[in-house]
């Protein structure tokens, strides 16, 4: 199996109505029918526009508001009446008595033209501290962007040479680092600094907003659960699909039960191969507890139609690829039918800036960091799907995952992407939560899912696919060949493909300090 590299400020406007403001009408009067109607209306307009032949009528009242409507709309001296609505700038950090975040002006991925759009999804919804999303992938760091908001998690990596802590399985979720140096099995002539995967993508999904700190994340309130399968060589399958099991509230040996299923489950993990069964038979247990699986496409520049990537081939997954700054495909970012939907993942044109760590090996002080990947692009979507679960609780992962397909944004006519190669579009937040405060539950529907290209088990155990913070030596590395089954084969190891990324990956760490 292979390594993978893990996966100006637009000023809008909403209509909202004030809840201090008195309802108006809007009332268009027939030509030269204004004068002669007001002679005899009972009430009296707060303005009048002569040559427009309109009137705006403050009511009192709900009751008040809806009756002057009726009754004007059925005048036959009225050509149209309507609510004058209220407008306002769609909700940021910064408003209602929040403290705009630090850099979240650096974001642009939340609020540019080809951004997920979601100051307006906020004026909607800012999601709920009920909803719990999983990051299942290097554990996390202690972070004042995301302390208080991280449940207790579960160390699920079973092999003491992947742990890096001395340890097998345990309820810590703490990320000792996943560094890479000379006598680690998985060695390659250099050594890999830490990569704080999982805290990067947690802060996506769900740093502390509005707070004046750091950075915003999508949802406001939800409950990140870290889970840790990935260690400094990787992770193995079977220690995945039950971190995937655990998250969901399934009972798996070595922890103890998870007092907080997830509603959503994003995995910025992978590598080549089909879909195991060990991983569907995972998948379809977290969907059956109405968990909604969020799954990054990979970062080979490959179509998807023809080379396998596992879990994004299995059923049942929404799977991300990589948009950049201006709503074009990553030149990193895997491709085909599988891709459901497009999100931010950065590259050269603008990165996605999120918590991280100082530290090169050991975890050293919290900070901020750029990353690129479909590993920055799920915990987006995984966002969204957390704001959808505030909106509408009792949806189903079938119905979430076709309301995010659905909702997609256009790609712009310059893009390299189209639907047969990005899947349904760029992810709008806004739309998706919309859509889903007029969504019914059902416990029958289907979703529109990708036909599996996935197929049984292969002989490749090992999953990794994180992002390197800086580190030259970003690629895949096939280490499935041992005569375990596994890295540590020795002789009888597969050959090792790396693959250089084409750029170098951009760290913006603020405050971080140089060895």
């Amino acid at each position: 199996m292979q390594k993978w590299t893990p996966l100006f400020v637009v000023l809008a406007v909403v209509f909202s109505v004030d809840a201090h403001a008195k309802k108006r009408l809007i009332v268009k009067y027939k030509s030269g029918q204004m004068d002669k109607a007001l002679s005899k209306a009972s009430f009296q307009a707060v303005s009048k526009s002569t040559g427009l032949d309109r009137v705006i009528i403050k009511t009192n009242s709900d009751s008040d508001f809806e009756k002057m409507k009726a009754e004007l709309s059925s005048n036959p001296e009225v050509e149209y009446v309507e609510e004058d609505r209220v407008f306002n700038h769609f909700y940021e950090p910064g408003d209602g008595g929040t403290i705009e975040d630090q850099s979240y002006h650096q974001q642009w991925h939340y609020f540019e033209n080809y951004g997920i759009n979601a100051p307006a999804a906020w004026d909607v919804t800012l999601g709920s501290s009920s909803t719990v999303v999983a990051v299942v992938d290097t554990g996390i760091t202690s972070h004042p962007d995301l302390d208080g908001k991280v449940l207790p998690g579960a160390d699920l990596i079973s092999d003491p040479n992947f742990s890096n802590d001395g340890g097998g399985r345990d309820n810590d979720a703490s990320d000792p680092g996943d560094f890479i140096q000379w006598g680690d099995t998985c060695y390659r002539g250099w050594p890999i600094d830490s990569s704080w995967h999982g805290t990067h993508v947690a802060g996506t999904i769900a740093a502390k907003t509005g707070n004046g700190t750091g950075v915003a994340g999508v949802n406001w309130n939800a409950k990140i659960l870290p889970v840790r399968v990935l260690g400094k060589c990787g992770g193995y399958e079977s220690d995945i699909a039950d971190g995937v099991r655990w998250a969901a509230g399934v009972s798996v040996s070595g922890v103890g039960t998870n007092p907080n299923p997830a509603k959503v489950i994003n995995m910025s993990l992978g590598g080549q191969g089909p879909c195991s069964f060990t991983m569907q038979n995972a998948i379809n247990e977290a969907n059956a507890r109405g968990a909604v699986v969020v799954v990054a496409a990979g970062n080979d520049n490959t179509n998807m139609n023809f080379t396998s990537y596992s879990p994004a081939n299995c059923n049942g997954v929404l799977v991300v690829g990589a948009s950049n700054r201006n709503g074009g495909r990553s030149y990193y970012s895997n491709y085909g039918n599988k891709v459901d939907i497009m999100a931010p993942g950065g590259d050269g044109s603008g990165s996605i800036l999120s918590t991280h760590n100082s530290g090169q090996k050991d975890p050293g002080f919290a900070t901020y960091s750029t990353m690129n990947g479909t590993s920055m692009a799920a915990p987006h979507v995984a966002g969204i799907a957390s704001l959808i679960f505030a909106v509408k609780p009792g949806l189903y992962p079938a119905q979430v995952r076709d309301i995010i397909r659905n909702t997609a944004a256009n790609f712009p006519s310059s893009s390299n992407c189209t639907t047969s190669t990005c899947g349904h579009g760029l992810v709008d937040a806004y739309q998706a939560v919309v859509e889903a405060g007029v969504t019914t539950p059902d416990p029958n529907y289907r979703a529109n899912d990708p036909t599996g290209v996935g197929g049984t088990a292969g002989s490749a155990p090992l999953y990794t696919y994180y992002e390197d913070d800086g580190a030259a030596g970003c690629g895949t590395i096939d280490t499935s060949g041992g005569s375990n089954g596994g890295p540590g084969g020795g002789s009888k190891m597969l050959g090792y493909l790396m693959m250089m990324l084409l750029g170098s990956f951009l760290v913006q760490a603020m405050g971080r300090q140089k060895a």
